[in-house]
């Protein structure tokens, strides 16, 4: 009985085989796929045939058929490359390579049958070390713009420092000078990798977060070496309350990211949910406070501050209710923001530290660096400005009149008479004759 049954199954294969030859031979390689379906169609229909076919049916819009015909990873391959492209036209070339890279590794991944960390590890390093020598090679390209804005903001630290303001003041003094600073928030032009506070350094310099967020931190760490500033990736959420800090802000080209009139940001379509639950949609600044042992979270965009905690990014400025989410994409940060070895020691550094106990209750937390704490601190930076500059013009003024009175009442030096002026060679040629 089995082996009747083997010798059945024997005959049958070889009559497919010798129908499936039979309609290559005459070229009906459709009839192949409906009589034996998609995996006869793709192991013996030439390549060439069904990449036309391909081609036919993404231009008719049939992904229903591609999936069914050519199988889920062709189909996988058009959705990916829609998604990108959509993410290219929407978010900027930066974004859609930073999705599809890591589209590409999960499906490797997949494929390969590997989830190892090991092997997670050794991709993203390859990936960080791309991003670190492309930085390395716009370091050389661009080092001109580097060392003016490096001088500048030497010189603005400097400036800084003069005061002995504290941690907060510093902070919501370095976020509301870059928007005074500069022309507004719009899509940046430079966009230099490693190097996104360039796009800043002119009054009519004009960046979005990313641009931003790596100003800031710039500036901090020159400011003081202690806050270690760096930038992370983030994804914003859309639904909730959040209230900026009283600075002011010129929104040229407003985007998910940007906080609206009503404190909360513009809807997302379901493709970009998709997209930014991968790659985040914002970028922040991170820095130290080590008598706090607490990483502080600043938004320079929707100016804020906030903590990351336990893995968490927890912004001060949402309300405690119905406030907006913010949650750290350590991953794309990792590999496309920092780069690199460090990069990734740093980022992986960075979570673990965020579960360590801060030295500060969470209301002592929201005492200090709070909202109204925030704003307090810019009444209090301005006033010390603005009673500096009293000063400095009334010490401008004071030196002035002093110049203005000297030049106004100007006596000539009294010269002597001629009988003095040959008394006083007689007595000069009587010395000679001395010596």
């Amino acid at each position: 009985m089995d082996k009747a049954f083997k010798e059945n199954i024997k005959e049958l294969k070889s009559q497919v085989k010798k129908r499936i030859k039979e309609l290559k031979a005459q070229g009906k390689y459709e009839e192949i796929f409906f009589e034996f379906g998609k995996d006869a169609y793709i192991r013996y229909v030439p390549a060439k045939h069904r990449n036309q076919d391909l081609k036919k049916l993404k231009k008719e819009g049939r992904y229903e058929d591609i999936f069914n015909k050519h199988g889920e990873s062709e189909y996988n391959k058009i959705l990916i490359t829609a998604m990108y492209n959509e993410i290219k036209e929407a978010k900027g070339f930066g974004a859609a390579a930073a999705w599809r890279t890591k589209e590409f590794i999960k499906s490797t991944l997949q494929n390969m049958g590997l989830y190892s960390l090991a092997l997670s590890l050794s991709i993203s390093g390859s990936m960080a070390m791309l991003s670190e020598m492309e930085t390395s090679e716009n370091a050389d390209i661009y080092k001109d713009e580097i060392k003016a804005y490096n001088d500048k903001i030497e010189n603005y630290a400097n400036e800084v420092n003069r005061y002995a303001f504290n941690d907060v003041q510093i902070f919501v003094k370095v976020i509301d000078d870059m928007w005074n600073g500069i022309k507004g928030y719009a899509n940046p032009q430079k966009d230099i990798h490693g190097y996104l506070e360039l796009d800043l350094a002119t009054e009519d310099g004009f960046g979005v977060c990313r641009n931003m967020a790596s100003d800031v931190a710039r500036k901090l760490n020159e400011i003081n070496p202690k806050y270690n500033a760096r930038i992370m990736a983030a994804r914003m959420g859309e639904d909730g309350y959040y209230e900026i800090a009283d600075v002011g802000r010129t929104v040229i080209e407003p985007n998910q990211t940007v906080t609206n009139s009503d404190g909360q940001s513009d809807h997302l379509s379901n493709l970009e949910k998709v997209i930014t639950n991968i790659t985040g949609n914002h970028m922040i600044t991170l820095v130290d406070v080590p008598e706090d042992n607490l990483t502080v979270v600043l938004d320079p965009t929707n100016p804020g501050i906030g903590i990351y905690l336990n893995g968490k990014i927890i912004m001060l400025n949402s309300t405690k209710e119905n406030g907006l989410d913010f949650e750290a994409k350590e991953y794309v940060t990792a590999i496309f923001s920092r780069g690199g070895l460090d990069g990734i020691i740093g980022v992986a550094s960075d979570y673990m530290k965020s579960f360590q106990k801060p030295k500060l209750t969470f209301d002592e937390i929201e005492q200090k660096y709070g909202l109204n704490a925030q704003n307090l601190a810019i009444q209090e930076v301005r006033e010390r400005m603005a009673m500096n500059e009293a000063v400095d013009v009334a010490t401008i003024t004071s030196h002035q009149s002093k110049s203005d009175f000297n030049e106004k009442y100007k006596f000539e030096p009294i010269q002597p008479s001629s009988y003095e002026n040959n008394v006083i060679k007689n007595e000069t040629e009587q010395e000679r004759e001395f010596e």
